[in-house]
């Protein structure tokens, strides 16, 4: 009965709003509004055919509540009418994650306090001048009764009005994220079950609690709750039936909301459907490793490669020429080395992965390499480089200990030198990631603690084993030149790397800090070599040598005051500077799952500057006239996606495909006759030319067929 009269009382306060208009002493006074409508237009200077993005808040009077676009057991959604403009073409409403609301008995969707809906319009015809655009909106707004409101608003276009692009870009993070994931839709008993492909181990994990909000009203019982459990890369979710025929509603998006370990409110947006359903696990972690044995070997595989990688070379090649010294002179202590050395790995492993872990259960948007997206770790870095190169060249043989730490730490044929150098092999390996790496680390990252640690330690074993396996073995040693005087020049020349790869810190850290900690880097350096060069100096007088010692200090006080004074910013500059090549985007969520609702094929490339796979991979594979040919050609929207600083949007993508880390490639091929899209494509690590043609064209030739 209740909740009858609550639809009554609804019915009856809509039939007053009718008559407003020739009944004045009807009509609520417009101080009685309780609900306060303002538009956020994204951009106001516009010309004819561009699309703004519009934000619709709510201001809710406290008590009261407006509608979702199922709004459950009863209730109405909002209506929008815009005006001002010629032809002015609408887009669907894009709703925020909504809320229950329980009224009684019944159960309604929608929002409380404050909420933003957003909506796109197409002004097909736009003069050049101030032009003011209308929307007249009626809205229910509810508390015990129901009231209609009518309300009326608008924002100028190329005036003086300015837009609020953060306010729309903060609505998009409370819209629920569609993975264009696919389920069923099934009946058993009086129950609506609904099968989930999530695609990614770690989805729907340690959830707190877990709600189902169908946008076909009447398919669950809206009072009841949802129940969940996770089955080999499925969720599945059970909700007592609603009064709805299923087949009346055999396709419905879905809305799940969840809130995770952390205590935040999330949702996901599915498209549902019954039927028999063969869901295609398009890059689950399962499948893709086989479990956990193949993680373990994946990672093992990845470390091997990563030895390899030019950001690791040159130290192996550092303590591969302390290894020249000992040959076959001491057997016992080299293997002693060697064994340092990989406990060194080991032990970094096992702090950057710990430190990955507890970041990670703490909420935070974090991967691999996670700790060069810090301008300080950079910096530093790129200091320990450029004193390594020094100490390499010559440029200092002193016994002086403050300045003698980079060589007294890796170039000692001693253990703890042995150990340290595995720690700097492993910092310098985290700008890099091998084939197989991205894989197993992202298995990594969705398992049990202790899990996730293992598989760590293969990847820094794998690391170590080349160099541990020379320790080792006399008739591999036997491979390594005689000791001679090439080995001065060879350790000179490896200078070079060190510092080119200093160079190439910086290069980073100026993607992530203003001008003006560029400039104190660099004097830091500067400061560095100064500091260096006095602490060389040996003046006869002892009051001569303490001056000495005192500007040294005072150099190197310097360099480390920088770390102060650097301050991390947006990479918004350097974005909208790639961004000017003519042949991709910046990514977005909203805007990938734009180019999701249309037809053309996507090609999604994740990178980070500091990420020396990526460059490689643009260079040679990507930023070619070929590929270039080939997206233009098939028409592909090309995105990329910067995560040189954190980016909880790129961190989350990663997530979806099981990754924990870049560079990663996905390719999403146009819509197929049935007006489906193919199953995305992940391709490998290391891309050349050719992969990225076969992954295109066959898929654009199903297109055509």
């Amino acid at each position: 009965m209740f909740h009858k009269l609550i639809l009554a009382l609804g019915f009856l306060a809509l039939v007053v709003s009718l008559f407003s208009n020739t009944s004045p002493a009807l009509a609520a006074p417009a101080q009685e509004h309780n609900v306060a409508i303002r538009l956020l237009p994204e951009k106001t200077t516009v010309k004819s055919g561009d699309t703004i993005t519009v934000g619709i808040q709510q201001q809710i009077r406290p008590g009261w509540h407006t509608y979702w676009f199922n709004p459950g057991d009863s209730g109405a959604i909002i209506r929008i009418k815009w005006s001002g403009a010629e032809d002015i073409e609408t887009k669907a409403i894009q709703w925020p994650i909504p809320h229950r609301l329980p009224m009684g008995p019944l159960v309604n969707f929608g929002y409380e306090d404050e909420v933003t809906l957003l909506q796109d319009i197409t002004l097909p015809e736009v003069s050049g001048e101030p032009q003011t655009i209308t929307a007249d909106i009626e809205i229910l707004v509810c508390n015990e009764i129901c009231i209609p409101e009518n309300l009326t608003e608008s924002f100028t276009i190329n005036g003086d009005e300015e837009p609020v692009p953060a306010a729309v870009e903060m609505a998009r993070t409370k819209l629920p994220i569609d993975m264009g994931w696919q389920s069923v839709m099934s009946e058993s008993g009086k129950n609506l079950i609904v099968t989930v492909a999530t695609d990614t181990p770690n989805a729907f994990n340690k959830l707190k609690s877990i709600e189902l909000y169908p946008e076909e009203w009447g398919l669950i019982s809206n009072p009841d709750k949802t129940s969940a459990k996770k089955d080999e890369g499925h969720l599945i979710l059970t909700h007592k039936r609603g009064e709805r025929d299923l087949s009346d509603a055999p396709i419905s998006n879905l809305v799940i909301v969840y809130e995770d370990a952390a205590g935040a409110r999330k949702a996901v947006r599915v498209s549902g459907a019954t039927g028999d359903a063969v869901f295609a696990h398009k890059n689950s972690i399962t499948q893709e490793t086989g479990g956990f044995v193949k993680a373990i070997f994946f990672a093992f595989l990845g470390g091997l490669i990563l030895n390899l990688m030019p950001c690791v070379f040159p130290v192996l090649s550092m303590k591969a020429l302390s290894l020249v010294k000992l040959k076959d002179k001491d057997l016992a202590k080299a293997r002693m080395n060697g064994i340092a050395y990989t406990v060194g790995i080991l032990a970094c492993f096992t702090v950057i992965a710990g430190i990955l872990l507890l970041l990670k259960a703490g909420g935070a948007q974090v991967g691999w390499g996670f700790q060069l997206q810090h301008p300080a770790i950079i910096l530093f870095l790129a200091y320990l480089f450029f004193i390594l190169g020094l100490n390499l060249i010559g440029f200092f043989e002193i016994n002086f200990k403050f300045v003698n730490a980079g060589q007294s730490l890796t170039q000692k044929t001693g253990m703890t030198g042995s150990f340290f150098t595995g720690v700097l092999a492993t910092l310098v390996a985290t700008p890099c990631t091998a084939p197989f790496m991205g894989v197993a680390m992202g298995y990594a990252l969705t398992q049990p603690a202790l899990l996730s640690l293992m598989i760590f330690l293969a990847l820094g074993f794998g690391l170590a084993l080349p160099y541990l396996a020379l320790t080792f073995s006399p008739a591999l040693r036997h491979i390594l030149p005689k000791p001679g005087a090439w080995m001065g020049i060879f350790k000179q020349f490896l200078a070079f790397p060190m510092f080119a790869s200093a160079c190439w810190l910086l290069w980073v850290l100026s993607q992530q800090i203003t001008h003006m900690g560029e400039l104190f880097a660099l004097f830091g350096m500067l400061t560095i070599a100064l500091g260096v060069w006095l602490a060389s100096r040996q003046p006869a007088k002892k009051w001569g040598r303490l001056i000495v010692l005192a500007l040294a200090f005072l150099s190197f006080g310097f360099a480390l005051s920088t770390f102060f004074t650097i301050r991390q910013e947006e990479s918004e500059a350097s974005r909208a500077a790639l961004e000017a090549e003519d042949n991709w985007e910046g990514f977005t969520r909203a805007k990938l799952d734009g180019y999701l609702k249309g037809n053309d094929p996507i090609f999604v490339n994740m990178t980070a500057a500091w990420c020396i796979t990526c460059k490689v991979n643009e260079k040679v594979a990507l930023a070619t006239d070929s590929t270039r040919e080939i997206f233009e050609k098939n028409n592909v929207r090309y995105l990329k996606g910067d995560w040189t600083n954190q980016n909880p949007e790129i961190t989350n993508f990663l997530e979806e495909y099981g990754r924990s880390g870049v560079p990663i490639y996905v390719y999403y091929g146009p819509r197929v006759k049935s007006g489906a899209r193919p199953e995305p494509v992940i391709l490998p690590q290391i891309l050349t030319p050719g992969i990225v043609q076969d992954t295109i064209n066959p898929t654009h030739g199903e297109h055509d067929q």
